[in-house]
Order: C-alpha cells, then structure tokens, then sequence
C-alpha cells in the first residue's frame, strides 16, 4: 500500500483504493483527483463524464460545491440510488415489469414503503404456504391480534435483500424485529417476493427495490452495462464503507471493462450495519491491476484528540498535520447536563458545545438540558403501540415533528412533515395550510410544551380534524404522557442543531467542531477497544474524531479499576462531577 498525502496526484488510467482515517481530508483529495481528471484524460471527450457516488444528498452538495460550475458540469454527483434509478430502472425497468408485476406507469422516483392494512390482508390471505399458518398464528390471529399484527407490521418493515449461498438474491425478514411472530417468521418468508409485488403494483419501489432491480436488470442485459461504460468512462466511490454487497457486484460489473472504478473510504467509519452496510466490503474490494493507497494524515484535530484516537484505533495511526496542543481529553462522571454546564462554566457561557450521543432521545433531551433519567426512550415506539387509529396516530407524530424540526431551525423539513396532513390538497394549498398550522402551533408551545399529549391533540384537532376516543390504552396514553417527553424521541434526520446523533454528524459531510461532549451508552469502547469487530466502538470512534480543538466524554459511573485504566492508557483527564462545587 502506498502512503499519499491529500495534496498528491495519482494516474488517471488505473483502478484505485484509498484508505483513509478521519480528517485525513478525503474528499479534499477526492475533489482534486476529479478535478485532474477533467483536465487530463484523454476518453472524456465532449459527451462523456465522471460518475461520482458518494453516500448522502449533503455529500452531494458539499462536493459538487468544492468543484466548481465549470468542472461539476463534467460530472454526474449523486448518491447510488439516484445514480441507479435515472440510468438503469427509469429507462428499463419496462424490461422485467410484466415478471414482477412492476407499474412502470405509476412509479415516480424511490421512496420509504410502510405496510398498509390491505396490502398486509391480501398477501396473507393470498400466501403461498397459508395452509402452515396453525393457530396460534392463523391468518386471522395475525391480522388480528394486536400484538401479532404490530409485530408482523414491524417485521415487514425492515425486510431485505440478501445473496444466498448459490449467489442468487433473495428476501428475507431480521429474526432480530419478528418479535412475537417469530416462530411463524420462516414460514412467512418464503414468500416475501409476493408482497413486494402487490406494493411494485401500486407503483410504490423503495430504496432497497432500486438496488434489487438495477441487479436484475444489469445481469440479465448486459447491453445496459455497456451503455453505462459508454456514459461514464470513470467511476468514483466515496464513503465506500457505508455501501452493501449489492452495490459492490454492481460497481464490480461495471469495471469489468473500460471503465475506470476508484473507491474511498475508511473501515473503522462504518457505522451503517443496520441499513445493510458491511465493512467486509470495503476490505475486500479488489479489482484487477488495483492500486492501493493510503492517507496518514489528520488534519483536524489537536495533538491530544490524535494521540487518543491512535489508542483506540490498531490498524493505522494518524500522522499530527497540524501540530497544535490544547487541553487533553477529559472524562466526566455524572449527568450528561451537569457535564454540559461543567464546560460552560470553564470556557464561558458564549462557548459552542456540540453533543454527540448515540441514540435520538439523548440527542433530544439535550436541546432543552434535560435529564434523562426517568425519560422513556422507548416512548415513541409505545406510543404507535397504544393508538390503533393510525390516521390520528399519523398526525400527530408529523405535527411534532413538524413543531420540533421547526424550532431548530429546519423550515425545510418542518414544512415537509406539515404537507403529509394536507396530501388530498393542491400544491399551492398544501403550502398555505403547512405553513399556517405550523404558525399556530409555535405560537401556543408554551401552553402544550409541558402538559399532556392531550393538550396538544385539543389544539390541534381545531385545524384538522381527528378521531376522538373512548375509555381505553390510548385516551390514557394521552392523559399521562407529556409533549416534551414524547418529542425527546423524534428522530431529526438532517439534525443541523448543536446536540445531534452520530450518525447524524457521519452523514454531513466533513462535520467537525471545535469543542465535542460525546455521551455514550457505554464505555466498553475505551475498556476494551474493538474497533475491526464491533460495530458499536466504531460508532464512538467517530464521534471522537469530529473534535478539533477539545474533547469530553460524559458517563454517570465508573468503576474504580476501569477509572485506573482508562486514565493511565488514554492520558485522559477524570473530573467527578459529584465533587465539583456548584455555581450560583
């Protein structure tokens, strides 16, 4: 493996693999690469461009930015799934719809599918095997059932696409999400295929289905292939850690010729295993006559955040670009909000703090300094749980998000939550009542924000109209939950606030902060660092590497002999915050 520096040129004609640790300054380098190719290569010519993938919509924009109009315009930017669905299913998929039963007519553009009533009905009554369907998980106990049915629900909601051992791709459910049906799962999946169909009918594809499809599509029509090489005689791959073996055989095809394949990434950043990432994938890549690179340096972070961060991580150790000492990392024992208060206290009130935790209710409740202890996190799901009316149900989880996206200052999405209450509407009406009951419902926060989801219901139900209730799980589920608890578990999927997730920060582009409080769910990732094998230390070991300047570790307790280690091992700073005298 060559060792390169973001700033160096490699050549043009030849498969390639960069490896690369954080704030090594990867799509700095990515950027000049294309950049050079654009105004080297000789099989450009005037009509054909470099694909460039890279994982997320803001990856996108953060590069087409860097480039430029004049090079961008040489240069199809876009994530997979936008790549596959504009240059393989919008102009084929006519090819395979008669077979798996696809409305090519309806279908605009991949989307997120639920399971709806009559779809779920149809197919189990329709099954292939409904005769093994024995009580006590008959066709009707599974429509039925409460439990049964929001497990099944649940269950078809995170199926995937798996290649078997014979190679050939194939459906299946996560044992991990079946729940109470369980032991029905299997039988259920053999025919899985048959539910999708009744969703291809309505033209609904999801993301996954574009992956699935352009597979097919790519394998059984190779003239597609040759289409794309005639298209793109160059393609880039950034974030590569993040993809999954279908888009792996996809990019592997694609290079079996004239094109060129480079990849990016870096293996300790993959944090995506439950949307069907691998890193294996990653490690692996090869492609004949493939040159290997690798990125030592760090150009983001202190001396110290280095030091730390090479501890954790085995296989590469970052090279100290900057050069710059600051104060070194320190671990605080006690509440995540008192830790907070604690760096305030030391750089000053005007001080910017970014929060990093690891799931969305901590991430929430760090908005409004609250504590979480006491706090379900859980209450979300609980509440989908309780409320069988699902178009209540429906709205009022938009509006909340929709009030809450908004008070971060994400209008783009507040008003796109708002919409899916108007969608029997004009565009133009759409707009109009979004933005009004969006207006109404911040101006009256203060009088629901602390009270039951009752109070809010009340409000809201003024302006759209919703079912009431009767005695019940839900009128009482209503009554006794607050608006503020019950928000603490929205997930803000383009959070921009300063107290996000990890996996939030990983997909924004370069994200990085001059001061970083991570609050994680454990500290086994310090205690016994795994970053090859355990995906949970690789979601930390990012969050750290986001720190340019100062880091802060936030967890309630320790114990005394892991305390030791951690101290001695990572030259971390220990303050227990139980012993700190408070300010008045």
């Amino acid at each position: 493996m060559i060792t390169i520096s973001s700033s160096n040129c490699i050549g043009l004609e030849q498969h390639f693999k960069v490896t690369a640790g954080p704030g090594a300054g990867k799509t700095h380098w990515l950027v000049n690469h294309i950049k050079n190719t654009v105004k080297g290569s000789l099989r450009l010519e005037k009509t054909r461009k470099i694909a460039c993938i890279t994982y997320t919509n803001v990856a996108v924009e953060t590069i087409m930015k860097r480039l430029g109009t004049s090079i961008a315009n040489r240069v199809e930017i876009s994530t997979i799934h936008s790549f596959l669905y504009k240059h393989v299913i919008k102009p084929y998929l006519f090819l395979i719809a008669n077979e798996f039963n696809v409305n090519v007519e309806k279908i605009n553009g991949h989307e997120t599918v639920f399971p709806q009533r009559s779809i779920v009905e149809n197919w189990l009554e329709n099954h292939s095997r409904r005769t093994d369907l024995k009580h006590p998980n008959t066709v009707r106990q599974l429509q039925f059932i409460d439990d049964k049915k929001k497990s099944l629900w649940v269950w078809l909601s995170n199926i995937e696409y798996k290649f078997n051992t014979y190679g050939h791709l194939e459906l299946v459910g996560k044992k991990d999400k079946a729940g109470s049906i369980s032991k029905v799962a299997r039988i259920l999946e053999d025919d899985l295929l048959s539910y999708k169909k009744l969703n291809w009918a309505r033209g609904k594809i999801d993301h996954d289905d574009i992956l699935f499809f352009s597979y097919v599509l790519i394998t059984r029509n190779p003239f597609i292939l040759k289409v794309l090489r005639a298209k793109f005689p160059y393609f880039f791959l950034d974030e590569v850690q993040d993809t999954n073996p279908i888009q792996t055989k996809i990019i592997k095809l694609i290079a079996d010729e004239e094109s060129i394949v480079g990849v990016i990434g870096d293996p300790a950043q993959s944090i995506y295993a439950f949307q069907g990432a691998n890193i294996e994938e990653f490690k692996k890549f090869q492609l004949e006559n493939m040159a290997e690179y690798q990125i030592l340096e760090n150009r983001r972070s202190s001396n110290q955040i280095i030091d730390l961060l090479n501890k954790i991580r085995m296989d590469i150790m970052q090279d100290k670009y900057k050069n710059v000492d600051e104060d070194l990392p320190t671990l605080f024992i006690g509440d995540t909000v008192d830790a907070y208060k604690r760096i305030k206290d030391i750089y000053g009130e005007d001080s910017v703090i970014h929060t990093l935790s690891r799931d969305n209710s901590t991430a929430n409740a760090m908005k409004t300094l609250i504590s979480l202890d006491g706090i379900d996190s859980k209450l979300l799901i609980k509440f989908q749980e309780c409320d069988s009316n699902s178009v209540r149900l429906r709205i009022i989880i938009s509006s909340i998000e929709a009030v809450e996206f908004a008070r971060i200052g994400d209008y783009k999405n507040a008003l796109e939550k708002m919409r899916m209450l108007f969608t029997g509407l004009s565009e133009k009406e759409q707009v109009n009542k979004s933005i009004s009951l969006l207006q109404v419902l911040l101006n009256t926060y203060s009088t629901y924000e602390s009270e039951a989801i009752m109070d809010f219901y009340n409000i809201l139900k003024l302006h759209n109209p919703m079912a009431g209730f009767k005695a019940g799980v839900a009128k009482d589920f209503y009554n006794t939950t607050s608006y503020k608890h019950l928000s603490i578990c929205i997930n803000f999927k383009e959070d921009i606030s300063e107290h996000r997730t990890i996996h939030t920060i990983h997909k924004a582009k370069g994200d990085e902060f001059e001061t970083v409080l991570l609050i994680p769910n454990s500290l086994d990732f310090l205690i016994n660092p795994n970053i090859e094998n355990d995906e949970e230390h690789r979601i930390y070991y990012v969050g750290l590497s986001r720190a340019k300047s100062r880091l802060f570790i936030a967890f309630p307790r320790v114990q005394k002999k892991h305390l030791k280690l951690i101290e001695e091992k990572y030259n971390i700073k220990v303050e227990d915050l139980s012993k700190v005298p408070k300010l008045v």
